[in-house]
């Protein structure tokens, strides 16, 4: 089975659900919801409407029924008793969930230039560097989500109950980057060094990018984030893959 085939099955499989439009206009309802209900800033322009929390929470939903759903309807017996290269489909399901991240994050961007252009027209795209700030903070919000759904991914195959994994996912998303202060804030200086590149520090990627004040809770420049974001995507997927590859069925 090849990598074209295994992406063509899975493709089909995706846009066959319901969850994955639900999840758009989900986004794009809660952006909405959040523009009205509040002033419109320039810090609430900047975040997309608090699209970084709400983009989160629906590729944990979404990545986490996509992966499972095989071995609730036992159909992932079929698929793997077929194939030899689980490869294939690991990274299929993958490279899927990363496409629609990416379409989710860009949606996010288009609504919130039509919600800002809208309600506040009298904020400029020139002030302050406003467009770019948001766009950047866009960038690190889907490079985030990538790095959340190997880990995703990892626990769908350690836990394959939906629900198990839906809450170990919410959970890391709002308490991840909190728990990294923490413990980062109160090590000795030794410590610091070492507890700075642990994963929970690289979630803070997404709000130090437009916001260079951030550095001084993650310890680590833009660049070390991002390399710590790659390095732990690709972690994270050896780990989930090797795990999948030995899955009983």
């Amino acid at each position: 089975m090849n990598m074209q085939t295994s992406l063509s099955q899975e493709w089909y499989k995706f846009r066959h659900q319901k969850g994955p439009l639900m999840g758009i206009l989900a986004l794009l309802s809660l952006m909405f919801i959040m523009a009205i209900s509040v002033p419109v800033t320039r810090t609430a322009i900047i975040t997309g409407f608090k699209t970084p929390q709400w983009l989160l929470m629906i590729i944990v939903i979404i990545g986490a029924n996509f992966m499972i759903m095989e071995d609730q309807h036992t159909t992932i017996r079929t698929l793997l008793y077929r194939h030899t290269y689980r490869w294939s489909i690991y990274l299929a399901k993958l490279l899927i969930l990363t496409l629609y991240t990416g379409v989710l994050t860009t949606l996010s961007l288009l609504f919130t230039v039509l919600l800002k252009t809208t309600l506040a027209s009298q904020l400029s795209w020139q002030s302050e560097r406003l467009f770019s700030h948001l766009v950047v903070g866009m960038a690190g919000t889907c490079l985030v989500g990538i790095l959340l759904l190997t880990i995703i991914l990892l626990l769908s195959c350690l836990f394959p109950v939906n629900t198990v994994v839906i809450c170990l996912g919410l959970i890391l998303i709002f308490t991840g980057q909190g728990i990294a202060s923490l413990t980062i804030g109160s090590s000795s200086p030794i410590l610091v060094n070492i507890l700075k590149w642990q994963p929970l520090n690289m979630l803070n990627l997404m709000a130090q990018l437009p916001d260079p004040s951030y550095q001084k809770d993650t310890y680590l420049s833009n660049s070390q984030l991002l390399a710590g974001i790659i390095g732990y995507s690709g972690f994270f997927l050896a780990i989930g893959y090797w795990r999948f590859k030995h899955k009983r069925v």
